[in-house]
């Protein structure tokens, strides 16, 4: 069954909220993931055997395969921030389709440099004895550039080296 967007102004049923809301946690957990650098989760947001295209079909994976290599791939970049943006998602039984834009901001390791990357991501998610996964993913980069970055500095305030913040 494949699933399509909607252009229907309706009511929403409670259960398609709640499903909708589901499968959004599966994009929220992708997101955090990939900032923390966390393989497990990584694992939790996709089905075993996922079709993932990434880069307009330059690389693809399975999911276990991305879950398994992603880390590596982030190795040039300290601080990573991921957020999703024009999300819809449109339920239909057990296969939800997204349409999405997510950004990410890299800080560059070697450089004082910030990379800022837009892709658009289309997915297929799968409601399993697990939850919500994704089984398809098509991403499709829209924009790049790099810029430079300065020391934090708050006016009255002063900076701190982010590397050494206390966050607990």
């Amino acid at each position: 069954m494949t699933a399509t967007p909607s252009t229907s102004t309706s009511s929403v049923r409670d259960g398609d909220a709640a499903d909708r809301s589901a499968v959004r946690d599966v994009l929220e957990r992708y997101t955090y993931a990939m900032d923390r650098r966390d393989t497990a989760l990584m694992r939790s947001c996709f089905t075993p055997d996922a079709d993932l295209s990434y880069f307009g079909g330059l690389r693809t994976f399975t999911g276990a395969e991305f879950a398994d290599t992603f880390v590596s791939s982030l190795e040039p970049f300290g601080f990573i921030d991921h957020s999703i943006s024009s999300l819809r998602i449109t339920v239909d039984g057990d296969v939800a389709a997204v349409d999405t834009h997510i950004s990410a901001t890299m800080a560059l390791k070697d450089k004082p440099s910030v990379l800022i990357r837009w892709v658009q991501v289309k997915d297929t998610v799968v409601r399993d004895s697990s939850g919500w996964r994704i089984a398809k993913r098509r991403h499709v980069p829209l924009l790049q550039y790099e810029s430079p970055t300065s020391p934090i500095d708050f006016p009255g305030v002063g900076g701190k080296d982010p590397d050494s913040a206390d966050l607990s």
